[in-house]
């Protein structure tokens, strides 16, 4: 699955992503939606996840994709 933002921006649509995910750590489950401008919500008020974009190296790039390079 591409990132919103990735789609968003190869077709010049806004579009977002729910995602029904839980901790790693402690099992909690975790409620988000991220857009194709990067605003992100939480259902979970407590929760505080990391959300980042990969760094990609986009002279380097060797794969077929994003995801088989990073």
């Amino acid at each position: 699955m591409a990132t919103p933002f990735v789609q968003g921006r190869l077709r010049d649509e806004r579009l977002s992503v729910e995602i029904e995910t839980e901790c790693a750590h402690c099992g909690q489950g975790l409620h988000l939606t991220l857009d194709s401008e990067l605003n992100r919500s939480i259902k979970e008020s407590e929760a505080n996840p990391l959300v980042f974009m990969p760094d990609v190296d986009w002279e380097h790039l060797t794969g077929p994709n994003i995801i088989d390079d990073y």
